[in-house]
């Protein structure tokens, strides 16, 4: 027996798949969604810059921000498993994924002297989760994944100079996870775990000219020793139910940001490019104390991920209708971290995608809110990998998946 637990790294908190590269997400700030995240961190119009720019901080001064992001996700997967060695077909029901989550979000900041500003940041970086139907014809592989993660990112902003503004943080990373799935008849996997990483990130503001801004971020990686419980439960009832630890170690990967943003009269124009160094999730080991009072050579289980490194890019449109209400829309393509139908799993059935968004801030005296809408289209994904599990059974299928999300935010300026 194999259990190949392509969990930790690659299950979450909130989705069947994740909402951008890989597991990375970005859904932490309703206005910055409404224009598919062009310019995030650099326009100015919300708190987030702590998370996405830390040195976009000093385009505000004392306020504070809290918002959701609602994920609504549809997943159907046709196909089979098919034995091997005996190239056997076994067909059950489809997969189905059917998850409607919350994300989270929250940031401060306080404007101490007039070039400097300290901040705080709540949010969820990275994560997805994958939730089947119990009876799906893939169950051997995988049943429930997912992974929470928040991240604590105390800051601090400078602008020494009027054209130049500099910002970094500490980041503090909670993450739990949990992975189930059958393993054969009347037996079963439910492997949790738990651990704390820290990491940091900064960036550079330049603004050139009055309303022509551009950023640069880059976030650190972030190590993960992950501890937990795995219980098993073997098909063979001479064997019966075993209790152990499990352990691995993962790496959140660095990423780098480029952002730029123009202001003409009434409106405003937004892009983004990020690269992902996706490359460091290659193989995956784990060990269980379980599987090993099972069979010795059973742990630690290693699992060739060989991930690819990743670009993201957006642009996006700001109207400023009135002196209260501002409109906005965004077009963005990110590309998928796995490689091939080979690497891709039922835990990960990760692929290129398409996000188109669109939103909408309303300000009143001193307070801001923003409402934001995107649909993600997925391409296909198609799926030919071996069990987490047996070891003996490849899935074979075709994934075809559509998100959609709503955030809202308020803000209250000092």
């Amino acid at each position: 027996m194999n259990l190949k637990t392509t969990l930790f790294l690659t299950t979450l908190f909130i989705s069947t798949v994740s909402l951008a590269g890989g597991y990375q997400l970005q859904e932490y700030s309703a206005t910055n969604a409404g224009r598919a995240f062009a310019g995030a961190g650099i326009v100015g119009d919300d708190y987030s810059a702590i998370a996405f720019n830390p040195a976009g901080m000093t385009l505000k001064k004392t306020g504070a921000q809290l918002g959701v992001m609602a994920i609504d996700i549809h997943s159907n997967v046709h196909g089979y498993l098919e034995h091997e060695t005996s190239h056997a077909v076994t067909k059950g029901k489809r997969g189905m994924i059917r998850s409607l989550k919350a994300i989270p979000h929250g940031f401060m900041q306080y404007a101490f002297a007039e070039n400097w500003r300290a901040g705080l940041g709540l949010y969820v970086p990275f994560g997805l989760g994958t939730y089947y139907n119990k009876a799906w014809f893939g169950k051997t592989h995988a049943l429930n994944s997912e992974i929470e993660t928040i991240d604590i990112n105390p800051s601090l902003a400078w602008k020494p100079f009027s054209w130049l503004s500099v910002g970094g943080g500490a980041i503090f990373e909670r993450m739990e996870a949990r992975l189930t799935n059958d393993i054969g008849p009347n037996g079963y996997s439910d492997m949790n775990a738990d651990g704390w990483g820290h990491g940091w990130n900064a960036g550079v503001m330049i603004e050139p000219a009055k309303g022509t801004r551009f950023g640069v971020a880059y976030r650190s990686k972030v190590v993960q020793d992950i501890k937990g419980k795995h219980y098993l439960k073997h098909p063979n009832p001479a064997i019966g139910f075993k209790k152990g630890i499990s352990s691995t170690k993962l790496v959140d990967p660095e990423h780098i940001q480029f952002t730029a943003y123009q202001e003409l009269g009434k409106w405003g124009l937004s892009a983004m490019a990020r690269w992902t160094r996706w490359s460091r999730f290659n193989l995956l080991s784990i060990d269980s104390t379980a599987l090993a009072k099972v069979s010795p050579l059973a742990t630690p289980s290693q699992v060739d991920e060989n991930w690819r490194n990743t670009w993201t890019f957006s642009g996006g449109v700001d109207y400023h209708y009135c002196k209260n209400l501002t409109f906005r829309t965004g077009l963005a393509f990110d590309q998928g971290a796995v490689k091939n139908a080979e690497h891709r799993t039922a835990r990960v059935p990760d692929t290129d995608r398409w996000i188109a968004s669109v939103g909408a801030s309303y300000m009143k005296n001193n307070w801001q809110f923003d409402l934001s809408y995107f649909h993600m289209f997925w391409h296909k994904a198609h799926v030919n990998s071996k069990a987490n599990t047996t070891g003996d059974t490849y899935i074979k299928g075709k994934y075809e998946t559509q998100i959609n999300s709503v955030g809202l935010s308020v803000q209250y300026h000092f």
